[in-house]
């Protein structure tokens, strides 16, 4: 198996691991909050549709570009042994993982990540919008 094929295959992991993490941890949270605010089980089920649909998605970019910037690497990225970095092999910033981030917006249009797929299929080193705007690159860790 070609080896960047194989990292792309895990960057998807990767992104349903982080994905259900933050999924479940936003989701039960808004659930505890609805349940202790709201009252009842039946305001803890409102609170948590309400977090599951408005709030995930914010918690996962922050997410994404916090651990990114600090570590190179989600929870999800670690499991599955890639990185992030610069382009150039450097550690990636701060700004670099925010950008990349904020691009996943672009990547994930039209629907299922159509475009940030089809970018990282057809360029030399499976780089995404994101990773083309912030300079950055997902390899295996070391």
């Amino acid at each position: 198996m070609d080896e960047l094929a194989g990292v792309l295959d895990r960057r998807a992991e990767a992104l349903i691991i982080d994905g259900l993490l933050v999924a479940v941890v936003v989701g039960a949270l808004g659930y505890l909050v609805g349940t202790a605010v709201v009252g009842g089980s039946l305001g803890g089920l409102g609170v948590l549709f309400l977090t599951l649909e408005f709030g995930v998605p914010i918690v996962f970019l922050v997410y994404q570009a916090a651990f990114e910037g600090y570590y190179g690497q989600t929870l999800g990225k670690r499991a599955r042994g890639i990185v992030v970095v610069k382009d150039d092999g450097s550690q990636c910033t701060w700004g670099a993982a925010i950008v990349r981030n904020l691009l996943r917006v672009v990547d994930m249009l039209p629907v299922f990540y159509l475009v940030g797929i089809v970018s990282a299929y057809v360029t030399d080193d499976h780089q995404r919008v994101g990773d083309f705007a912030a300079s950055t690159v997902v390899v295996q860790a070391e």
